[in-house]
């Protein structure tokens, strides 16, 4: 394989005329129907809560140690202090 092979071949550049744009073509423009529009944003509404709950089921384990340690670090702290300090 030569390393020119990987490169796509540019467009051939033909300097005919193509002549006038059709017209017709600007009248086919039709506006979009609410019945796809709900389809596409529930598609996205979707995917968003798929990614919200996946990023809670990584996120939230850790969060759950994390705290648990705080409250074992804190119960064994304040029994320490009661201990030497009798407050």
């Amino acid at each position: 394989m030569s390393p020119d092979s990987d490169k796509p071949n540019p467009p051939p550049t033909d300097d005919k005329d193509l002549g006038e744009p059709i017209a017709d073509l600007l009248n086919l423009e039709q506006d979009t129907s609410p019945t796809f529009l709900s389809v596409v944003r529930r598609k996205i509404y979707r995917r968003s809560t798929t990614a919200q709950f996946v990023s809670f089921s990584f996120d939230l384990p850790k969060i759950i140690l994390v705290e648990f340690w705080n409250m074992i670090v804190q119960l064994l702290s304040h029994r320490s202090t009661q201990k030497g300090g009798r407050s």
